[in-house]
């Protein structure tokens, strides 16, 4: 590779799924002041013989366009983020186009300066067939293709690649840019990043309440304004792909006792629910969220009957759950994200990323994420409903909220606490209880959670406990992994929570509970000696040792690829401490503990994000 300055031509290589990007006029792009060419000294720390699986210090990579959607003639620009992360070996870079729908892949290379034909492979900075090696270089929201005179929609930076890429009219779809760092061969992934976007047709704006079945599809977008309903007996139905914003601070879609919804999307094609502003403006509170509400059985008897209010929503009949109904459906949330929600209601009341209230088990909630939420990632009030792969990131309290009498169960979890969205009373994996007055009401609080993963930003002065329970819940989790609380691992709480313990009914067992038991770690109101003696006596499987998880040490660059699997010889692989769960129909069997096992790891299978603005 010569270290001298490359020219790209410009050109509009246009075709049914993708418009090029063009390059400045008279702008040129040294290759060398972004990217190092690998020396031979870098090429002898070459690794090819070690499986990236067993990598705990592989590169960090994403890639970001500025919004999700596009209409013609709206700018799309891209940006990536790379880091060595402790890895010393040359690797070649790639970055291709590809049709969701269709997987037709178009790589790109800088030195053609444009998209290669489809079939024809290339690294970015090589030609055909012969990837050139270089180090991991260190960039932060590097821009790849944009123009530094639009600082509205788009970074206001000239891209290191090109100008901003021409959106064509009458070519609506869905794409990603996929960034990925290989060994120097080229030849085996190390890392990977994708960007998912949209061209569409049009801007649907969504107000007031939806009274009969309605179909959300995948070529608009639309947003929200203030609280908007989905009143019994219609069913929203949601296309895969579709992108819904919300348009302004109170903007939460409710879905109402005895309406659904159908957000059934695809790992390649997830349904997404985010802020409006674009990508480097987003944060928590920028809209509210998701809120389902259903008539399965809560303990909650202030009403006279097995009923509430959604905290801090007036008592009106939009906002009531609960109810008798332990098979009642809401409908199916799969493959969803949930982004930079969060609005306050009132004081110390937000929107949680996910709000799950008298839910059924006949709802099907499968793969979703809250990413950047200001209260909680997930809250369950009451209710049935079976909920498996969920995944947290920069939420600022809760991971798992349990109360008011929740009795389903939860497998594969993965609760990743960030230093810039934590608040001092959060808990990484749970706080879990039973009814706020009267700790002893039935139903109890006794869901059954297998598998999980809980980690915590280190260095960081906020931050609470891995999990408390109290209030007279009595949940059961079983293969669970908590590191780095600030404070112990796990507490719990009160005689009605700690004889619920002693009948049986409260359960935490075959997990690595790593952190700090001494006394100190607990405070006023928790019982550290009966936490303790619970925990490493009358549960015989739990341990306090390190996880061996392939993110090392949680830092603000490696929480934008969290990998949370286990590396070979980490305890959480032993098959002696492993806990099978029920053959019920719902739950998996599994042969490791934490959410995440080798071999299959969904968090970074594509579909989730992990921005952080």
């Amino acid at each position: 590779m010569s270290r001298s300055v490359w020219m790209l031509a410009v050109a509009l290589l246009a075709t049914q799924a993708f418009a090029a990007p063009q390059r400045a006029a008279g702008r040129g792009v040294a290759v060398t002041s972004w990217v190092q060419r690998a020396t031979t000294s870098d090429l002898m720390q070459e690794t090819n013989a070690l499986s990236w699986e067993a990598m705990s210090n592989r590169p960090v990579a994403l890639i970001e366009t500025n919004y999700y959607t596009f209409l013609p003639g709206e700018p799309l620009q891209v940006r990536i983020t790379t880091n060595a992360n402790g890895y010393a070996g040359p690797v070649t870079m790639y970055l291709y186009w590809e049709n969701r729908t269709t997987g037709e892949r178009r790589y790109y290379n800088a030195g053609a300066g444009a998209l290669l034909p489809a079939g024809q492979a290339a690294d970015l900075f090589g030609s055909t067939g012969a990837p050139v090696p270089v180090v991991v270089p260190n960039l932060s929201d590097f821009v790849l293709f944009g123009t530094g005179s639009d600082t509205v929609n788009s970074w206001g930076v000239n891209g290191a690649l090109g100008g901003s890429i021409a959106v064509p009219a009458g070519q609506p779809g869905l794409y990603q840019y996929v960034l990925e760092i290989r060994d120097s061969a080229g030849r085996r992934v190390i890392s990977r990043s994708n960007a998912m976007y949209s061209y569409i047709e049009q801007s649907v704006p969504v107000s007031g309440t939806i009274t009969a079945d309605t179909t959300w599809t995948a070529n608009r977008r639309y947003v929200l304004s203030d609280f908007v309903g989905v009143q019994a007996p219609a069913t929203l139905t949601i296309e895969p792909g579709t992108v819904i914003y919300g348009g302004n601070t109170r903007a939460t879609l409710f879905i109402q006792r005895g309406a659904k919804i159908v957000a059934d999307g695809t790992n390649r094609r997830p349904i997404i629910f985010t802020s409006a502003q674009k990508t480097g403006s987003r944060s928590q509170t920028d809209w509210g969220s998701l809120v389902l509400l259903g008539a399965a059985p809560i303990n909650d008897t202030r009403l006279g009957t097995a009923e509430a209010y959604l905290e801090g929503l007036p008592q009106q009949p939009q906002y009531r759950f609960g109810g008798t109904n332990p098979n009642d459906s809401s409908g199916v949330l799969r493959y969803v994200r949930l982004e930079f929600g969060g609005f306050e209601i009132e004081r110390d009341q937000e929107i949680n990323g996910l709000s799950l209230a008298g839910i059924g088990r006949g709802t099907v909630i499968d793969h979703v994420q809250v990413l950047q939420n200001k209260d909680d990632a997930f809250e369950f009030w009451g209710g049935t409903v079976n909920a498996k792969h969920l995944l947290g990131v920069g939420f600022a309290d809760d991971g798992l909220d349990f109360d008011l009498g929740y009795q389903g169960g939860v497998q594969f979890v993965v609760m990743i606490k960030r230093a810039i969205n934590d608040e001092n009373d959060s808990n990484i994996l749970t706080e879990s209880d039973g009814h706020p007055q009267t700790f002893t009401l039935t139903p109890l609080t006794n869901p059954s959670v297998y598998n999980a993963t809980a980690v915590r930003q280190t260095n960081t002065s906020f931050g609470n406990y891995g999990a408390v329970i109290r209030r007279g819940a009595a949940p059961r989790f079983y293969n669970t992994i908590i590191t780095n609380s600030r404070k112990a691992p796990v507490t719990l709480r009160d005689d009605a929570t700690f004889n619920n313990a002693t009948a049986g009914t409260l359960f935490w067992t075959s997990s690595l509970l790593h952190g700090d038991f001494s006394d100190a770690a607990f405070g006023s109101s928790d019982r550290a000696a009966q936490t303790r003696d619970f925990l490493f006596t009358t549960m015989k499987n739990n341990r306090n040792a390190d996880p061996l998880l392939a993110i090392g040490s949680l830092n603000p660059v490696t929480s934008l690829m969290p990998d949370v699997t286990p590396l070979p010889g980490s305890p959480a692989l032993d098959a002696n401490y492993v806990s099978q769960p029920p053959d019920n129909g719902f739950f998996e069997q599994v042969d490791f503990i934490g959410g995440v096992g080798p071999g299959n790891n969904w968090v970074l299978s594509g579909w989730a994000n992990f921005s952080d603005n």
